[in-house]
């Protein structure tokens, strides 16, 4: 493929040189959602999820998305595991983070302790996944570090300002566009119950609270929260009732919980969905056992349809441990070797003729490296802080030259929630997680809940890469909001960047989410005032539908490289060729800032990204799916005073990948996975084919083997032609209860003929005949704590 920015790809390989190596998956959280549990993927870098597979067996799912601002080649790194010990009913959880296929595929292997039925969606921007484990919320229902055991009862004391929900109260039928496609089965909803007067609820007098109310902070979010709550459930609004509801249901306990408690299952209720309704009242009669409460509740209950004989009976919530530590240190290496032989010809006679022993052979691609890295969790939680402490940093040996061995420090950072005051504060090494911030830094992030569903945000620190001599820092503020309008949700922020006394970004930014059912819609758009250009404008959607077919699209558009002052430190001056500039203000010594803005604005392209995709499934064993991507990189003018760029550079023009899928699941056994896809490649100057086949099967419980082939083949404009077979085997061995050993091997037998002017002859070509054989491997090892 043609390389028509040289200069350009200098400059993006320079500054993202941190995500070299870099690991991408930030943080696993988990929070409660009615009666499930949802697993929230945080990543350090924009992806867009794709589809996912859950396996028969019910313990392993993979879930397959998209890099939007980063590759593959610019991670380097093998897998990344994480893990969550068993806890609050949740299984051990184990999720994987791997290459998959492409520059941009990559996939998240999660594998569970024991059977659960899971779902995957995409998560609320697009720095997020989530895995949604079925009917196991219920033990999260409760605050960490508070006892399972029934609380006491007193007389009701009812808050004369904001009284309960009357059980008269009839709830409205629910509008089928409000009700959320539901995580379980629905059942039909029982009848509704003669309405009471909106406007003047009847207070509950046989309410029974818990033994003590919380602290004032508290009380009064829990006050605010309840509020919301009987607004729309009186106004039959039941996901919004749920989503406050939930809220309280969060928080360690007030006098609101028990009401709030019941109030869930109502609204579940009402909402059609029998399964949680039955699993909400059966949580408040473990908590609540006794009283007119409790009697109400048991009423409800009998009155719900019978559950299926199948279901298990809800357990009782066990107590959350409240310190709990885990993570996973590896080594693994690497190593890789492979000759090209080469043999150029004239058109003449002689061309074509088999290559000689004699004929020059060019090594490349050796590598001998030990890539070592830990990832260490500390987390203490109770009824007041929620607390985490993360490392996570890697080592490269580079066994052939020492000098590019290099550590790589990702994540080393306290984080402290408050859970009655709303606020978090997080110090240390850390991930962007929206707000204009691009990379990794070194500062503190911090965020206040002033109202339900709003927060306010702020940020400071420094980039932790490193340009040239240079030094930076930035901070910025922001806020946002979820259900602004209905179900659409948004923030806006502001930031400023400065390198050397000066300013080198300073930006506005909007991001606009929407969700509704299995729709999910996120925006972003980023503008920076000085330079006065768009960074990034893009929007994606994912949709999917009761049968689990899943329908993606995605537009977007940005700059190569963020717009920022320091880019023009990689810039030459035709002045003064060799003058290497090593910060900004030796730049200025010779130009203006106005005039290096200018030369960023003209020398850094937009690219281009648009996708579709649908994936069908058709029965238990099969799906397919499709997928059309176009990618286009802008043209750059002519800038005579820039080095590299004084006759500019044109557009690649409209690549477009269309790419299928065959996946099978479950042929023979309860974990086997195969996928047989093909891709077609069309540019401007290059048609390529790409057909692979990946398998993953299980033999026994302990040896997980996935063999894969590969065959590609392009041509170019000028009639240039490769094609080249890639076998590989991976093979992992889980025998042990925290360790695991992984080994890769890969080989790849190419022949290209590339074809090129002759400048000492007019009108004839060069031809190169090139053949290729390349083998790589790794062996590591795993231990998880």
């Amino acid at each position: 493929m043609n390389r028509p920015f040289p200069h350009a790809t200098a400059l993006v390989c320079l500054l993202a040189a941190g995500s070299a190596q870099a690991q991408i998956v930030d943080e696993i959280d988990v929070r409660r959602e009615g009666n499930d549990a949802v697993l929230q993927v945080r990543f350090a870098t924009e992806v867009q999820y794709q589809r996912s597979i859950v396996t028969r067996s019910g313990d392993l799912v993979l879930v397959s998305y998209n890099l939007l601002s980063t590759t593959n080649n610019r991670l380097q790194s093998g897998s990344q595991v994480l893990r969550l010990r068993a806890a609050s009913g949740l299984p051990d959880i184990e999720i994987a983070d791997e290459f998959d296929r492409g520059e941009q595929a990559r996939r998240l292997v999660v594998r569970l302790s024991e059977v659960s039925q899971a779902a995957v969606r995409a998560g609320r921007n697009n720095r997020s996944i989530e895995i949604v484990l079925r009917g196991k919320g219920t033990g999260l229902a409760r605050p960490p570090g508070t006892s399972a055991a029934p609380r006491p009862t007193a007389p009701a004391v009812p808050l004369p300002t904001a009284p309960a929900v009357p059980p008269s109260v009839a709830p409205k039928p629910a509008p089928a566009a409000a009700a959320t496609a539901p995580a379980a089965p629905a059942a039909p909803a029982a009848p509704p119950r003669p309405a009471a007067s909106a406007s003047a609820p009847t207070p509950r007098t046989d309410a029974t609270p818990t033994a003590s109310r919380g602290t004032p902070e508290l009380e009064a979010r829990a006050g605010t929260l309840m509020r919301s709550a009987r607004s729309a459930f009186e106004g039959g609004r039941w996901a919004e009732a749920l989503d406050a509801l939930n809220q309280v249901l969060e928080l360690p306990p007030t006098s609101h919980t028990q009401d709030a408690q019941e109030m869930a299952g109502l609204a579940h209720k009402n909402k059609g969905d029998a399964v949680r309704a039955r699993a909400e009242f059966e949580t408040y009669l473990q908590l609540f056992p006794q009283g007119p409460g409790s009697d109400r509740v048991r009423r409800e209950l009998a009155a719900l349809p019978a559950a299926p004989a199948a279901a298990p009976a809800t357990a009782v919530v066990a107590a959350e441990k409240e310190v709990t530590i885990s993570g996973s240190t590896s080594m693994t290496y690497y190593g890789g070797n492979g000759q090209i032989r080469s043999r150029d010809f004239q058109d003449s006679q002689i061309a074509g003729l088999p290559q000689v022993a004699g004929d020059p052979q060019l090594s490349s691609d050796r590598s001998k490296q030990v890539y070592t890295d830990v990832d260490f969790n500390w987390r203490r939680r109770n009824t007041d802080v929620d607390q985490r402490f993360v490392l996570r940093d890697s080592y490269t040996t580079d066994l052939q030259r020492s000098d590019k061995s290099k550590n790589r420090l990702s994540a080393l950072y306290f984080d402290h929630k408050s859970l009655p005051g709303g606020w978090g504060l997080r110090a240390g090494r850390q991930s962007p997680t929206g707000g204009g911030v691009m990379s990794r830094f070194d500062g503190v992030s911090a965020q206040w809940t002033v109202r339900p569903r709003v927060k306010l945000g702020a940020v400071v620190g420094d980039p932790t890469e490193a340009l040239f001599d240079s030094r930076r820092r930035f901070f910025g503020v922001s806020a946002d909001a979820d259900r602004l309008w209905g179900n659409l949700g948004g923030g806006v922020y502001a930031i400023e960047q400065r390198i050397d006394g000066q300013v080198d970004r300073r930006a506005l930014g909007l991001d606009l989410r929407w969700f509704q059912g299995g729709a999910t819609v996120f925006s972003q758009f980023d503008y920076d005032t000085l330079i006065g250009a768009v960074n990034i404008a893009t929007v994606q959607g994912t949709l999917i539908l009761p049968d689990n077919t899943v329908l993606n699209a995605l537009y977007d558009r940005r700059a190569l490289t963020t717009l920022t002052l320091g880019n023009a430190l990689t810039f030459g001056d035709p002045a003064n060729p060799g003058v290497l500039f090593r910060n900004i203000q030796d730049k200025l010594a010779t130009t203006t800032i106005a005039a290096l803005r200018d030369q960023i604005k003209r020398t850094t392209p937009m690219v281009t990204q648009a996708q579709i995709g649908i994936t069908k499934p058709w029965n238990k064993n099969w799906q397919t799916a499709a997928s059309v991507q176009l990618t286009n990189t802008g043209a750059i003018p002519p800038v005579p005073e820039v080095a590299g760029f004084e006759q500019g550079r044109p557009a690649t023009g409209n690549i477009i990948t269309t790419s299928a899928q065959l996946i099978g699941l479950n042929l023979y056994s309860a974990r086997d996975t195969h996928v047989l896809s093909t891709s077609f490649i069309s540019s401007p100057t290059l048609k390529g084919t790409l057909v692979a086949y990946n398998n993953s099967s299980f033999v026994g419980e302990v040896w997980q083997v996935e063999p894969t082939l590969q065959y590609y083949r392009d041509r170019t404009d000028t009639d240039s032609r490769s094609r080249r077979w890639t076998p590989g085997l991976r093979i992992t061995y889980r025998g042990w209860q925290r360790w695991a050993v992984e080994s890769n091997l890969s080989y790849e037998i190419g022949q290209a003929t590339r074809l090129s002017p002759d400048p000492a002859r007019p009108g004839s070509s060069i031809t190169t005949q090139e053949s290729t054989n390349r083998v790589s491997y790794s062996l590591g090892a795993r231990y998880e704590f």
